[in-house]
């Protein structure tokens, strides 16, 4: 393991929308992994402009943290959290940043050190957490902010906003094509987990169709790409695919759920992802005891 100096710090930017509770664990939970926890600072881009009287209360006290209020209330969700990644990477000055969700965990032990060995190795490299496959018409090869860990000074230069949505004829178009590649209302996560056929069908209109259902970060990784970035990326199972991987069912009952992304042959961290989307919605998405206790069921096994 590379040693890493004291200056070489990392921004943690979260969104926030009333997600307080999701937060204070977060941050302990990083902290708690984190190999040099003196490095890190945390950001809060606050989209309730203030009006969260609770966000304060639920943040951990012995952290390095700062709140900032951004008015992100009556627009689109996507776009909203857009704006606030805008607000957080301008406010970011150390050497490396991670962008990441409220509603995650991480597994991985010494997380902080592993991402910027990787980085530090060559110019144009980013780690994190593309959007599953399953979730189709988004981008697979690249990094979404869900987790996205990247040197400051690079995205930064690239000058581009985390806005999420092409023109007005490319919605309408990208609408068209999203309902083709998911076959109306058939395509949702649990048929795509049990039929390889529907499998097979969804990916090869994906591969025709393209990109039809962007968000947050659209334009930065359309740019990342076209720049020839590489990318470490982590790799969201479906419950299938965990057979011959594991055999511990927690991690199996979560991946049905939930999100869980997986690094070689084991698991870096899981996502509740709230979903407004019918496709991907779950019986047990929004049972946010259920996922605490499949996570605390898989740190204890390991």
């Amino acid at each position: 393991m590379k040693i890493h100096k004291q200056l070489k710090m990392i921004t943690i930017i979260s969104v926030s929308y009333n997600s307080g509770e999701h937060l204070g664990r977060l941050f302990e939970n990083l902290n708690e992994k984190a190999e040099h926890k003196q490095n890190l600072k945390y950001l809060v881009i606050d989209n309730t402009n203030g009006q969260d009287q609770q966000l304060k209360k639920n943040l951990p006290h012995n952290l390095d943290l700062t709140i900032i209020p951004n008015n992100g209330k009556g627009t689109q969700r996507s776009i909203s959290h857009a704006s606030g990644l805008d607000a957080g990477l301008k406010e970011s000055n150390t050497e490396y940043t991670l962008i990441i969700d409220p509603d995650v965990h991480v597994f991985r032990s010494n997380w902080d050190g592993f991402c910027m060995d990787y980085i530090n190795d060559r110019e144009k490299r980013l780690i994190g957490a593309p959007y599953p496959y399953w979730k189709l018409g988004k981008v697979h090869d690249y990094p979404s902010v869900v987790f996205m860990f990247f040197r400051t000074q690079e995205i930064k230069e690239l000058n581009k906003s985390f806005h999420p949505f092409p023109s007005l004829i490319e919605r309408t178009r990208n609408s068209f094509f999203r309902k083709i590649n998911r076959l109306g209302f058939i395509a949702n996560k649990s048929r795509l987990n049990k039929s390889s056929f529907l499998r097979l069908i969804t990916s090869s209109l994906e591969k025709t169709f393209g990109i039809t259902s962007p968000d947050t970060g659209k334009e930065i990784v359309e740019v990342i790409r076209q720049k020839g970035y590489e990318s470490m990326n982590f790799k969201a199972y479906l419950q299938h695919q965990l057979h011959g991987i594991t055999t511990n069912e927690s991690h199996h009952d979560i991946a049905k759920d939930f999100e869980l992304y997986y690094l070689g042959d084991n698991p870096f961290m899981t996502h509740m992802y709230g979903s407004g989307v019918f496709h991907w919605k779950t019986k047990n998405g929004s049972n946010v005891k259920y996922w605490l206790k499949l996570i605390e069921d898989i740190e204890g096994a390991d």
